[in-house]
């Protein structure tokens, strides 16, 4: 690029954990991208985050910082439920937006946003930073390349402690479905986006969710709240190519064992452990093939990082979203598209839809 992608951030707040520990540093480690502006809920919190982060300009609404002419590209990093009229109010001025995952608070709210981008020929990227990770991508192109064989089946379990029976004030939020962050739709939609990405899409697939923990303590408000979303979630199905496939996510687990996926075929093996949740957090990669008597740790490729070296040892928090950052800066200035869409966000918002239809009627779904 001749000149830096200038980059204002809704939500670009010190209060703001994600947009300050992902988008920010991811930001300032690129010699293309450059913050140029910042807006919170106030304008005194606004002046105090852009201060804090060196950016010129702050605003107390999306509308002001998607006008400002010296913004090029919009990163809607908020409360989901804030997402639609965020990007209603950047849409307008016509320019990229970046927005996190779930697009939407529900798939109608979704699949307008798509329209809206679409109809007016508004670059787009859905916030699914797993895609960027070097892990995935090797591990998607080591089963394209045959390693393993024909897949026979992939498993993958995930457990946390948070999303279960005890929260602060600030996660309130995810106990309300109608709110749309939750343990399906994020840790369930970052964790099934990747894997698909991976072994291959659902054609048909059976559910059972459960809420095991009905209250939610809030320790530092003393409070405790009633909740209407799920803390199990079980998928079983096959896939397009045949494979079979099992997800078992839950929250609320006081030792957790973290992440793993198993990716069983006829010649082979691999495997993936970590620490939290797909998207982010040390990767340990292992596999075998018809050629190897046991699992062995596989080194990823130094091609799959188009980032600083400084990141490669990042837990990938911030590696991932510098990783997409990198590509949408230059999918901005070649007039490319790279990176998943609004309309990848919608698909996977209706397979979040399947699983809910499959686990309250529990009949089997065919995508």
């Amino acid at each position: 690029m001749n000149k830096k992608l200038r980059v204002g951030i809704i939500g670009g707040s010190i209060n703001n954990g994600w947009a300050k520990g992902t988008h920010i540093p991811a930001i300032e480690q690129l010699d293309d991208l450059e913050l140029k502006a910042v807006s919170t809920s106030n304008m005194k919190s606004a002046v105090k985050s852009a201060d804090a982060f060196k950016a010129p300009y702050a605003f107390d609404n999306a509308e002001q910082l998607a006008q400002e002419t010296n913004v090029d590209m919009v990163v809607v990093s908020i409360n989901v439920k804030e997402h639609y009229d965020a990007v209603k109010a950047i849409v307008p001025a016509t320019k990229p937006i970046y927005c996190e995952w779930p697009l939407g608070s529900n798939t109608n709210e979704a699949l307008e946003m798509q329209e809206w981008v679409e109809s007016g020929n508004v670059p787009n990227v859905i916030g699914l930073q797993s895609r960027q990770s070097p892990t995935i991508n090797y591990v998607k192109d080591l089963l394209a390349d045959g390693y393993v064989g024909n897949v026979l089946s992939a498993n993958l379990k995930i457990s946390i402690d948070a999303m279960g029976g005890v929260a602060d004030g600030a996660s309130a939020y995810l106990f309300d479905k109608k709110i749309g962050g939750n343990l399906l739709t994020i840790v369930g939609g970052h964790n099934l986006d990747a894997f698909t990405q991976m072994v291959g899409d659902f054609k048909e697939l059976s559910a059972v969710t459960a809420q095991q923990f009905p209250e939610v303590e809030l320790t530092d408000v003393q409070k405790t709240i009633k909740k209407d979303t799920d803390d199990q979630i079980m998928i079983t199905g096959k896939l397009t190519n045949g494979a079979t496939a099992s997800v078992h996510i839950q929250g609320g687990v006081k030792h957790q064992t973290g992440l793993t996926l198993e990716i069983f075929g006829d010649e082979g093996t691999i495997t993936l452990n970590a620490p939290a949740s797909i998207q982010f957090g040390f990767h340990q990669l292992r596999g075998a093939n018809s050629t190897d008597k046991e699992l062995q740790d596989l080194s990823i490729p130094d091609h799959y990082y188009w980032v600083p070296a400084s990141l490669k040892h990042d837990t990938g928090m911030i590696l991932n979203v510098a990783q997409a950052h990198s590509k949408f800066a230059k999918d901005i200035s070649e007039g490319t598209s790279s990176l998943p869409t609004f309309a990848d966000a919608v698909k996977l918002h209706q397979l979040l839809d399947t699983i809910e239809t499959a686990a309250l009627t529990g009949e089997r779904q065919y995508l």
